[in-house]
């Protein structure tokens, strides 16, 4: 009930942070993993990463925000494996600043890749999955998506807020899209999570104490506090679950 082992699992944003993470315990649990980012990923790196797997991952180099590319990285992995089990949607980007000096191509650029790569690698993978009336998706959203945050008052996240709230609404329209072929969407909301994305605003002292202030639990997540909950509704154990958006942010809802 809580395997994933001889699964397909498409992961998304794989070359750092959590989609490395969540790439790397996929297949130390023996499952089929198609490792996709737009950073091509250095050799030795994914050989040490993925020593010992069951099964060497597909590492595939792709900008998701182009439909040919999408296309192209399913017929790469259909080529392999023949089908896909799982879609793990991890690809994300932001940027920190006052909102009266984002522009037009930096908003463009965070709804293409949160959002519309999102979108449309949904749909195409999705119309793989219902032939085998059978799969499960998973959204990195954020609990910015839920709630709003000035940066200590040093910044917005306007765009980016506004695509992980998006992608909770289009988790929400695809889970009622796809039930009908035993196909359940949800998305994971984390909170802040100790990666490299996040090192400028952990260095920060001002930033630090305002977020260690606001969240109950007093700390970041390890990656893995993310990957859990990933796991848990990539496979049977979360069967009767669709449509959800799961807050992982150590308590800073409950302010």
């Amino acid at each position: 009930m809580y395997s994933v082992e001889d699964k397909i699992a498409i992961i998304t944003g794989a070359a750092g942070g959590i989609g490395l993470d969540l790439a790397k315990t996929f297949a130390q649990l023996g499952a089929k993993v198609v490792a996709i980012d737009a950073k091509e990923q250095d050799s030795e790196t994914v050989k040490s990463v993925f020593a010992g797997a069951k099964y060497q991952p597909l590492i595939i180099t792709a900008d998701l925000t182009k439909l040919e590319e999408i296309e192209r990285t399913i017929a790469l992995t259909e080529a392999q494996w023949h089908r896909t089990d799982i879609l793990i949607n991890c690809l994300g980007v932001n940027t920190r600043k006052p909102i009266e000096d984002y522009t037009p191509e930096e908003w463009d650029k965070i709804l293409d890749v949160n959002l519309k790569s999102v979108f449309f690698m949904t749909q195409k993978v999705s119309e793989r999955m219902k032939i085998n009336a059978s799969g499960k998706i998973v959204n990195i959203s954020s609990m910015m998506g839920i709630i709003t945050w000035d940066g200590a008052g040093k910044f917005s996240l306007a765009p980016y807020s506004a695509s992980k709230a998006g992608l909770i609404s289009l988790t929400k329209s695809f889970a009622l899209a796809l039930a009908p072929y035993n196909i359940t969407v949800n998305a994971v909301c984390p909170g802040f999570v100790d990666t490299p994305l996040v090192a400028a605003v952990k260095n920060d002292p001002i930033l630090f104490e305002d977020i260690i202030c606001r969240t109950p639990l007093k700390r970041f997540a390890a990656t893995s506090e993310i990957v859990a909950p990933v796991l848990f509704l990539s496979t049977a154990a979360s069967s009767y679950i669709t449509g959800h958006a799961l807050l992982v942010d150590g308590g800073w809802n409950v302010q």
